[in-house]
């Protein structure tokens, strides 16, 4: 159990690290006045194509558990704390982030 959370924490990590660039790239991208605004609304589109992505995927892997969860949102936090993901955007990962580990406890709790 504790190398599993070891594991889903690395994970959670190397993903933040992951995010903190993609971020800061599209932050860059989409406060440059040389942008068209069409190109704005495609960024913010993309933002919300990859959380419905990430979030079929954290409920799909099951053998991430409650570790990489809580990578996961702490990651959230990092990024929402230094800017790097809009306030929207960090209130959705983080609802939907904390409703699917609360469903991953009680199902964790309901095996034994």
């Amino acid at each position: 159990m504790l190398t599993e959370v070891r594991e889903g924490f690395k994970e959670a990590i190397i993903g933040v690290i992951g995010g903190i660039i993609i971020s800061a790239v599209l932050t860059a991208i989409r406060s440059s006045p040389l942008l068209p605004p069409s190109y704005v609304a495609l960024i913010d589109l993309f933002q919300v194509i990859s959380f419905v992505g990430g979030l079929i995927l954290i409920t799909q892997m099951e053998s991430w558990g409650a570790g990489f969860l809580i990578g996961w949102l702490f990651g959230m936090w990092i990024m929402a704390f230094s800017g790097l993901v809009e306030s929207w955007l960090v209130t959705l990962y983080l609802a939907v982030g904390g409703v699917v580990l609360i469903a991953k406890i009680f199902q964790k709790i309901k095996e034994l």
